[in-house]
């Protein structure tokens, strides 16, 4: 689009809105166009402004918004995500969910457990989609910006639209627990690994997978 062309089109037409005593009038016309130059300017502004808006920016927009926040879209490391892969825990150890195992006489029916495989190890290119790296900006922002209290945090979260009330939040002594579903299990690894979860100073963060039919 030719915009300077389009900005000569709006002064000739409003300044053709003067009513008789103005119109044709040298100094009311260009009054009426310098007032549209200032509405155009403004116009690009709110564009600029628009385009850097973090819920619909993407691509380079994002990842500026994101320096501005302090967050890039790669991360370190390999995740194994949450599944319950099969283990050989000791004698004295009760598994936990994460962990799988040999059944016992009680448990026979409902032990779970996996091996891993290559595909489960195999490096990848570690960087965030256009979505999970949005989650984690409105993440930060909401850290930037709270007082982090457990009511401030339980709230934050729990109404947090990206989550869609998917994740909750639980405590106990120096500890806050977040409670996701698996599908968000690499944005909150990440989340941790990056330092992004709000937590009051001294608390630890667990990350728990909520285990469907637990």
């Amino acid at each position: 689009m030719d915009y300077i062309a389009l900005l000569e089109q709006l002064k000739k037409y409003y300044s053709n809105l003067l009513i008789v005593q103005y119109n044709g009038k040298i100094k009311a016309s260009a009054t009426i166009k310098t007032m549209v130059n200032l509405l155009y300017i403004n116009m690009i502004l709110l564009q600029i402004r628009d385009g850097f808006d973090w819920e619909t920016a993407f691509d380079k927009q994002l990842e500026i918004i994101g320096k501005w926040v302090g967050l890039d879209r790669f991360y370190d490391g390999q995740f194994f995500y949450f599944h319950p892969w099969f283990s050989l825990p000791a004698w004295q150890d009760e598994p936990d969910n994460l962990q799988g195992g040999f059944a016992t006489y009680q448990n026979f029916n409902q032990e779970i457990g996996g091996f891993l495989t290559y595909a489960d190890i195999a490096p990848t290119q570690n960087r965030l989609s256009t979505e999970s790296f949005r989650i984690m900006i409105g993440l930060k922002i909401i850290k930037n910006n709270i007082s982090a209290t457990c009511k401030n945090i339980d709230n934050a979260i729990w109404t947090y639209k990206y989550f869609n009330k998917q994740v909750y939040t639980t405590w106990n002594a120096n500890e806050l627990i977040y409670h996701f579903p698996s599908e968000l299990s690499e944005v909150l690894q990440v989340a941790a690994y990056k330092n992004v979860l709000p937590c009051p100073t001294g608390c630890r963060i667990i990350l728990r997978e909520i285990i469907e039919n637990e």
